[in-house]
């Protein structure tokens, strides 16, 4: 009985735990997204406003990361910008525009950073640079999604291994330059 066990026990701990791996980062897109501490709408700033990406997220083009948006950027605007006092719909939750951004000069006030949620997740064991796409032409859709049509930003592509080798295939200028596309020191360095 106990061999029986080892024999039929081992091998299900494993694939439960390739499972839960696998759920883990490989997790299909969330069209939700997760809560913010400011309900921030990219429609209104990057699709409405026509606010480039790059303006807040700065670091984008000249390293490896983007960047999340300081203070001082936010405050930027919003000294001056004190949004209408108007109920606007956020996926379902009605949120005051001018109260939103009273809490981000709040934030300010006490000198304190927004405590933002992570939206896009990449293992650990994955180094992808922002910089390197963005002077090759690639727009921040093209991983992203049309974020200037959200409110709430959410994970749209699932950013796994086989949506990069994709794209690097249908993208790389020859033979050679594919080859080093595909080498997995490429991503994982």
């Amino acid at each position: 009985m106990g061999k029986l066990i080892k024999i039929i026990g081992i091998p299900l701990v494993s694939i439960l735990l390739l499972l839960i791996f696998f759920q883990q980062y490989n997790a299909q897109s969330n069209s939700k997204g997760p809560r913010q501490p400011v309900l921030f709408s990219h429609k209104i700033h990057a699709g409405d406003n026509q606010i480039p990406c790059e303006y807040c997220h700065s670091y984008a083009s000249i390293s490896r990361n983007p960047g999340i948006p300081s203070m001082q950027k936010c405050m930027g605007c919003h000294s001056q910008i004190a949004g209408r006092d108007v109920k606007y719909d956020i996926n379902g939750t009605t949120i005051n525009i001018k109260n939103e951004i009273q809490k981000v000069r709040d934030y300010w006030s006490k000198k304190q950073p927004i405590p933002w949620q992570k939206v896009t997740a990449m293992p650990e064991f994955v180094h992808f640079n922002h910089k390197r796409h963005i002077k090759r032409g690639f727009k921040c859709q093209t991983c992203h999604g049309q974020v200037q049509e959200m409110d709430v930003v959410y994970q749209a592509e699932k950013l796994n291994m086989g949506f990069c080798i994709s794209c690097h295939e249908q993208n790389a200028d020859n033979e050679q330059h594919l080859t080093r596309l595909k080498d997995c020191l490429t991503c994982h360095y």
